[in-house]
């Protein structure tokens, strides 16, 4: 056989052989090297030793564009394990064109994810999603679970932030299948996690919480533990419940954190506070969120609570300080959800893509360039038209909010005159009250409030009700004709934040009567639980 490849190439035997280890030695050359390998298995598992490895490793020394591009992507991928944000696009836009130029599916699909986190970091979303639908379509051609379920994790993000909130469920249900599959227990439980957040946000908040429920059984770390707590203070918090809400905060207060995790928990902290009126420490506490990198949305909540704490201490010219800072990051906000969603960005490439292949199909270049012109100007037309709809949509939301807002400052600004004209009252009676008798004080406590409420005239407390609360008492009663007299004027105290000891006075119920009757309202009103009561009168409050 030898002689055959001699007699083939026309060379004495040392030149064959000399020429045989010169392609072996350019072969081996062209591999990866052993410290590019090195560093890609460290990324998973010790992303910092991998940064600080590469850092050590000058670029230089590899030439060829292929460990060039290859030693990039892995920095950006270590920077990115780390929070360390990519401020550079030359970096990965060298790694992203080798890799559309030499066809390697998994390490574009990569180059493709880096690319999209660093526009969703930077708060890009439409651009951010442009990106992530094109590496998961190459993505979907590697049969990677891993890479796949980053896809579906980080898009699910966007999803949820744009309110699209059975499209995130969907992606994030996808990403825990991906993460499972391969036994990837960090990523999939914040997969899980974030199905539960959903729901959340949705306002179905008992199914969320079942979610939190069972994560908290599967959390493997204290990190894993605080988001899952954390996730569940804030549902109780939104649900009202603000005893458990406290419990859980106080819990989840200073467990370690990642990215803006602790500044959530500082602003949900202080709006706590905000509501149970311990000023002091719902400003302390919203101060604290803005030393830890809070997002807009966060910065724009910590404001609100600093401007109201303001008020209330009668600090006008502070107010006027946090009310601007809240107007500017508000119209931050508003800018970025005016962006395209990310179904409409869907849309569009799913247009594209088979505009593309339609073109692909002509055999005639005139009429495949004229059709393209054609669905173009027709994509373009109803981009356009569809984001001036969503404008005019988000302009209406963000009005009816601002109304929503509006009325609920309105009434936290009636309730707190109605509780201090009855602390005013009840210091002006002090020597009276303690000379009197337990059923004594009982009567005046009575007398005080139908004095203020009109609660012995039931036709001027139900004007002034409607009046207060956005007609809530005569939608009541066109609602629910089955609702006595007591119980709508239990539903007027408790939007008024009426104690309940108070309330038990003025309807005249012992203990334990009360929820007896919150029982036969909740049969009156068709729902299952004595709970959702709270959130129907909100909800009727709000309209």
């Amino acid at each position: 056989m030898l002689r055959n490849l001699y007699n083939m190439f026309g060379f004495k035997s040392y030149r064959f052989w000399l020429y045989f280890f010169c392609c072996i030695f350019v072969y081996g050359c062209t591999g990866v090297p052993d410290k590019l390998k090195t560093a890609d298995r460290l990324i998973e598992t010790s992303p910092d030793s991998a940064l600080q490895y590469l850092q050590h490793i000058s670029p230089n020394l590899y030439k060829s564009p292929s460990n060039h591009a290859f030693y990039d992507l892995l920095l950006v991928r270590a920077m990115d394990k780390m929070l360390i944000p990519l401020k550079s696009d030359s970096i990965l836009d060298f790694s992203l064109n080798y890799y559309l130029t030499h066809h390697d599916n998994k390490q574009l699909a990569i180059c493709y994810l880096y690319k999209g986190r660093k526009y969703k970091y930077e708060l890009h979303y439409d651009k951010a999603m442009d990106f992530y639908f094109k590496g998961l379509d190459i993505a979907q051609r590697t049969n990677d679970n891993l890479l796949l379920g980053r896809f579906n994790l980080d898009m699910g993000d966007i999803y949820l932030i744009q309110r699209e909130y059975s499209l995130a469920r969907q992606k994030y249900k996808l990403s825990f299948y991906y993460f499972t599959k391969i036994k990837f227990q960090p990523q999939a439980f914040y997969s899980f996690l974030n199905i539960g957040r959903t729901y959340h946000a949705a306002k179905e908040y008992i199914i969320a919480q079942r979610f939190y429920k069972k994560g908290v059984n599967n959390a493997a770390d204290s990190l894993e533990r605080a988001s899952v707590l954390q996730e569940i203070a804030i549902n109780f918090y939104d649900r009202h419940q603000l005893d458990s809400a406290m419990l859980y905060f106080r819990q989840v207060i200073n467990y370690p954190y990642i990215g803006n995790n602790k500044a959530v928990r500082y602003s949900y902290f202080a709006d706590l506070f905000l509501d149970l009126k311990q000023i002091d420490s719902a400003t302390l506490y919203a101060k604290k969120a803005l030393n830890f990198y809070p997002d807009y949305v966060t910065q724009r909540e910590c404001y609100r609570i600093l401007t109201n704490t303001a008020f209330l201490k009668g600090n006008i010219r502070q107010m006027k300080i946090y009310m601007n800072q809240y107007v500017v990051l508000s119209d931050s906000v508003r800018k970025i959800e005016s962006q395209t969603k990310g179904s409409m960005v869907d849309s569009i490439r799913s247009s594209t893509l088979e505009l593309m292949k339609t073109k692909n199909r002509t055999g005639y270049i005139v009429i495949g360039l004229l059709f393209v012109f054609i669905m173009l100007v027709l994509i373009l037309y109803i981009f356009l038209k569809k984001r001036n709809a969503i404008k005019i949509q988000m302009s209406e939301i963000n009005s009816q909010q601002q109304n929503i807002d509006n009325r609920k400052k309105a009434l936290i600004k009636y309730s707190e005159t109605l509780i201090q004209k009855i602390e005013t009252i009840k210091s002006k009676q002090l020597a009276e009250r303690k000379k009197a008798s337990h059923s004594e004080k009982e009567k005046m406590d009575r007398k005080i409030y139908e004095e203020i409420l009109n609660l012995n005239d039931i036709k001027i407390f139900y004007n002034e009700m409607d009046i207060i609360l956005n007609n809530l008492v005569s939608k009541l009663r066109t609602r629910y004709p089955t609702l006595t007299t007591k119980e709508i004027i239990w539903c007027c105290l408790y939007l008024l934040h009426i104690p309940t000891t108070d309330i038990n006075l003025l309807l005249d119920y012992k203990e334990g009567s009360l929820m007896k009757m919150k029982q036969r309202m909740a049969e009156k009103v068709d729902i299952a639980r004595v709970i959702q009561l709270y959130d129907l009168l909100n909800n009727i409050l709000a309209e």
